[in-house]
């Protein structure tokens, strides 16, 4: 098994997110059905997830993460056995990563048994977050209809009817893709820019970042001028992150969810609704 794409989080070159310095939001409370978010750095985390009947445990929300992830100390304080190992494969690299079938996850009020997870020591993600033992991809979010709204700071599990721009994905290697004026997108919660595969960057432009992923890390440009549009609507335009490299078939490169008030993900249709 070949793992694809996970945690596509990048910061400035030399500028990098101290723990306990980024900022956290989250909602009053919660109405039955919904699950409220923090918010660090634009990213969805979610405060009561528990695997196997132990926690509850915060984990980042990745929609561009193929299968979930958990930290590898807390897998073994908790009982969890490795029952395989594979490749995980990154912009950055392949690591081989020890992990689990038959895991049972409980985010109320969404429960789904028979979960894969991978045992990582998660450096990447602890550098920002100490507190955050996971990440929750779409080995769990793909088995639900949801809405995630970044602004409002919640999620919420069933089937919906949305206002919005509304376009069909498909899974390419497990994650979704959507048909976008910069080619197909993988959606992606974890991404803080726009991100281009295969693209060389403006050396003009002076900016250098570093991609950092949990497989390892590399420097990247940025190209600028490009303009985003699904189904029509124009959502953005400006400087994109631009990767030398070609990732895989199928995919053109990632989009982040923060460029959108909320998205509405219907997996039991094939489609989502940008807001």
């Amino acid at each position: 098994m070949r793992i694809k794409w996970l945690m596509a989080m990048m910061a400035l070159s030399g500028m990098t997110a101290q723990a306990g310095q980024a900022a956290e939001a989250g909602t009053a409370g919660s109405l039955p059905g919904e699950v409220k978010l923090l918010i660090r750095d634009g990213h969805p985390i979610v405060d009561g997830v528990y695997v196997n009947g132990h926690g509850p445990y915060k984990f980042l929300l990745d929609t561009g993460a193929d299968v979930d992830l958990i930290e590898a100390n807390l897998a073994g304080a908790i009982g969890m056995r490795a029952t395989f190992r594979t490749e995980l494969a990154s912009p950055a690299g392949v690591i081989v990563v020890p992990g689990a079938n038959g895991i049972a996850v409980t985010l109320d009020p969404a429960k789904a048994d028979g979960q894969k997870f991978l045992f990582l020591g998660l450096e990447t993600l602890h550098h920002r977050w100490p507190d955050v033992h996971g990440v929750l991809g779409q080995g769990f979010l793909s088995r639900f209809d949801y809405m995630l709204d970044l602004r409002g700071r919640r999620l919420e599990f069933g089937k919906q009817d949305r206002d919005g721009t509304r376009a069909r994905f498909t899974m390419v290697n497990g994650l979704p893709a959507v048909n976008t004026s910069l080619g197909d997108l993988v959606l992606d919660s974890g991404a803080e820019r726009i991100i281009l595969f295969a693209v060389k960057p403006d050396i003009g432009l002076g900016d250098q970042f570093e991609l950092h992923t949990v497989a390892s890390s590399q420097e990247i440009g940025m190209v600028p001028g490009k303009s985003l549009n699904i189904e029509g609507r124009k959502i953005w335009r400006g400087e994109a992150v631009a990767l030398p490299r070609a990732a895989e078939p199928g995919i053109d490169g990632l989009m982040p969810l923060s460029l959108f008030k909320a998205i509405y993900v219907c997996n039991s249709e094939g489609y989502v609704v940008f807001e």
